[in-house]
């Protein structure tokens, strides 16, 4: 089993750069960090309100009946990062499908409510508000890049919160070297961050992503916005050929980093690394072909080409409760899974009559949490939204009707 990352919690002295390569037959680390995506398991006690505690005999808590389990879901179907969150709901569809299937959770079904927060931290909280408030659900699977802003909030009210973040919203997100140590070992020198415009959030990942590349010896040259039906991707291609830039990293959906980049090489220009936040999608893939070609991509899970019991549970129940996407292989779909299984996880340790305050006891029992084999081995036990330094990353290859793997898992360090 491969060994689990190293977790630098606030306050933590960074640890040295560990790395270990070619081991091909191990699942993967377990979180990409903030430059990409952080796994969250909100386990704050504090906020419960008395009306939180069951009796033996009749649960009382909010979203909870005889037959069911009522959840909310948050995530961006609008706004700057819609493209990056496509397939969230067929996440969570596949895994509560499955979870459903085999009888839910102590007999319930576990069913959810979604609502669109469009990417902003106003609209997130508001989403929030709403799903505890008025819709009285139990708890949050959260997946979106304004996730951040509502936790507070969630965090005082004492409400079970599972999820990804895609970028930390504030002055103090937590970055890595990882993804610039890649970059700089693909022969990146000078890199130039391409972004979604009109996007806070967007913009804190990329200010993530150029401290990531800093460190790790990288020059970084600015940023460049990049709207779809907006801007001309040949002029925004000049743009970044004029900067000297050897590297684009791409923090806007994946197809919009694949159009600019086809006109950057369009107009003969050389790159030496293309890095994406997100986009390892086999349909993606099948689309755009050979012009995603070289474009790497890390991913915080067991990379689909290792294969393992993990992945073909996670394609199975994709195939069969969300047979609305035609190719599960994409990340957020994934990242969704996950955080519901996690949902799924604590729902289950808590016994026949949860409580919010008991679903976050039982997490934090666990000490080795894996996802039934889609990511390394991790412990909840400690405070929530830790960062790993372990990526692995998978590159589109030369023909662009696959992915390799080209690092099995690098590890960098925490930067304070």
């Amino acid at each position: 089993m491969f060994s689990r990352p190293v977790f630098s919690g606030p306050g933590r002295p960074a640890r040295r750069v560990v790395r270990r390569r070619r081991a091909v037959a191990v699942p993967f680390t377990p979180l990409a960090t903030t430059a990409a995506i952080v796994l969250l398991a909100s386990v704050l006690l504090g906020g419960c309100s008395s009306t939180d505690s069951a009796s033996a005999v009749v649960c009382v808590s909010p979203g909870v009946s005889d037959r069911q389990v009522d959840l909310g879901v948050i995530y961006p179907q609008t706004g700057p990062a819609s493209g990056i969150f496509g397939a969230v709901r067929a996440g969570v569809d596949a895994r509560l499908g499955a979870a459903n299937a085999a009888g839910g959770i102590h007999g319930r079904k576990v069913v959810y409510q979604w609502r669109d927060d469009q990417g902003t931290p106003q609209t997130n909280v508001a989403a929030a508000h709403d799903l505890v408030e008025q819709q009285h659900v139990f708890g949050v699977i959260g997946l979106s890049v304004a996730g951040p802003a509502s936790t507070a909030y969630l965090s005082q009210a004492g409400v079970p919160v599972t999820g990804t973040a895609y970028g930390q919203y504030g002055a103090n997100a937590v970055a890595v070297d990882t993804p610039g140590r890649f970059v700089y070992e693909q022969g990146g020198r000078r890199a130039v961050i391409l972004q979604t415009a009109l996007s806070r959030a967007v913009s804190n990942s990329a200010a993530s992503y150029g401290r990531s590349l800093a460190a790790a010896g990288v020059q970084v040259l600015g940023a460049i916005t990049y709207t779809d039906g907006v801007d001309d991707p040949a002029v925004v291609g000049r743009r970044i050929a004029q900067t000297g830039a050897d590297t684009v990293i791409g923090v806007l959906a994946p197809r919009d980093l694949v159009t600019v980049v086809d006109a950057v090489r369009g107009g003969g220009y050389p790159l030496k690394a293309v890095l994406s936040a997100s986009g390892y999608d086999h349909q993606l893939l099948r689309t755009v072909g050979p012009r995603m070609a070289g474009i790497s991509i890390p991913v915080f899970y067991r990379p689909f080409e290792l294969g393992g019991r993990g992945v073909q549970a996670y394609v199975d129940a994709m195939r069969r409760y969300a047979p609305q996407v035609a190719e599960p292989e994409q990340d957020m779909a994934v990242a969704a899974y996950i955080s519901t299984d996690m949902f799924l996880r604590g729902l289950a340790l808590a016994g026949p009559c949860p409580t919010r305050s008991g679903f976050q006891i039982a997490l934090r029992t666990l000490n080795s949490y894996d996802a039934d084999g889609l990511i390394s081995p991790i412990s909840l036990r400690s405070a929530a939204g830790q960062t790993s330094a372990c990526y692995s990353f998978v590159q589109a290859n030369a023909a662009g009707n696959g992915f390799v793997v080209v690092e099995p898992n690098l590890c960098g360090r925490e930067l304070t």
